[in-house]
């Protein structure tokens, strides 16, 4: 990779910012190159393969950690009922969220330092996910390094502070204890009508932007065979759309106390009924 094919860019101004110095610089320009920017510079290799790689290297990383706090929350009394399998992994999930990364890489600025379609020099813009940068990054590094985990893992707790949000542990029990909206959906309906009701989120919309080959969804809730009119999720992956749906249904549903006979077939044309 040479200045003719890209703009300057001070990796050192990253590598401070992540706490990390690359031996192989033309690594460390990869992983924060988007497909976006690779499709106008055919000769510069995009981050979606070391995406891919990050997020299992962050994955394991934050499994073992957990592992290691397991013994300081297997007593607690609101877990007794729970495998430890169901319990860490639950953590994991709130933990490493999407969101979350999100959150870390915006309150570094990572999103200025990425190298995207319209931006020269890199600049913030509406394409950059930071949590794919984030996970990007963590290949990288882990790469860099002759896959020795050490220096990846030390950027992980450092860069998302992991070692704050483990401590915590009346955070953590919160996120375990407390139902995501698909599950407080679930229980609440099976709890007032003790019937098997099938709840299922039909794709109203699937956007794929083919320069950085992301997906924007946009769902339905159905209830009983019945698409709940007005209600949709929206997301780039389906389960940050489902979320959304089942909340917003959950509400609905609060409203016309829970009377199923009270919705109104919807109109709503989706994908599998296209």
């Amino acid at each position: 990779m040479n200045n003719e094919n890209h703009p300057d860019l001070n990796l050192s101004e990253l590598e401070t910012i992540i706490g990390y110095t690359f031996n192989d610089k033309h690594l460390g320009l990869r992983a924060i190159t988007t497909r976006a920017y690779s499709s106008l510079h055919p000769l510069l290799p995009d981050n979606q393969a070391l995406e891919f790689l990050g997020d299992a290297v962050l994955s394991l990383v934050t499994a073992e950690l957990l592992y290691e706090k397991w013994p300081h929350l297997k007593d607690r009394d609101a877990l007794c009922d729970m495998t430890p399998e169901g319990v860490m992994t639950k953590i994991r999930q709130e933990v490493v969220n999407n969101q979350y990364l999100t959150e870390c890489a915006t309150k570094h600025n990572l999103c200025q330092k990425i190298y995207d379609e319209n931006a020269h020099p890199p600049a913030i813009s509406s394409t950059c996910h930071g949590d794919d940068i984030i996970e990007a990054l963590i290949a990288a590094i882990y790469l860099d390094s002759k896959r020795d985990i050490t220096p990846a893992k030390t950027f992980i707790l450092q860069f998302l502070d992991l070692p704050t949000l483990l401590n915590n542990e009346k955070r953590l029990l919160a996120m375990v204890t407390t139902k995501n909206p698909k599950d407080k959906l679930i229980h609440k309906i099976q709890e007032l009508m003790k019937d098997n009701l099938t709840i299922d989120y039909p794709v109203i919309e699937d956007r794929l932007d083919k320069i950085d080959n992301t997906h924007h969804f946009v769902l339905g809730i159905r209830i009983d065979e019945k698409l709940l009119p007005g209600i949709t999720g929206e997301g780039k992956n389906k389960l940050e759309a489902q979320y959304e749906a089942a909340d917003k249904a959950y509400q609905l549903l609060e409203d016309i106390h829970w009377d199923l006979s009270k919705i109104n077939t919807a109109t709503v044309e989706t994908n599998d009924s296209k």
